[in-house]
């Protein structure tokens, strides 16, 4: 059989009909997307905008901690001085 023969009998009606059942799918998922996108978008500034907020607090906690940067500096560590004696108390 001549391929040609082979595609007219065989090959064309069988294409066809993936043809048709591909368009009835792509109809079906457009009609589709056009219901939800609405919500997939909705949801996705939700997490952006959780995210943000999350973000946000954790950055004003560490400039709220920026208080303490100056605990290493203050006369309870620089005045204690325990040259020659390990047992001194540290200064009230």
């Amino acid at each position: 059989m001549i391929s040609r023969k082979f595609k007219y009998k065989y090959w064309y009606p069988i294409s066809v009909a993936i043809e048709l059942q591909l368009r009835k799918l792509r109809r079906w998922i457009d009609r589709f997307y056009l219901k939800v996108w609405p919500y997939i978008f909705g949801l996705w500034v939700m997490i952006c905008l959780s995210w943000g907020v999350l973000q946000f607090k954790h950055d004003y906690d560490l400039t709220h901690n920026c208080a303490n940067l100056d605990a290493p500096f203050s006369d309870f560590y620089t005045k204690w001085n325990t040259y020659g004696s390990p047992g001194q108390e540290p200064p009230k």
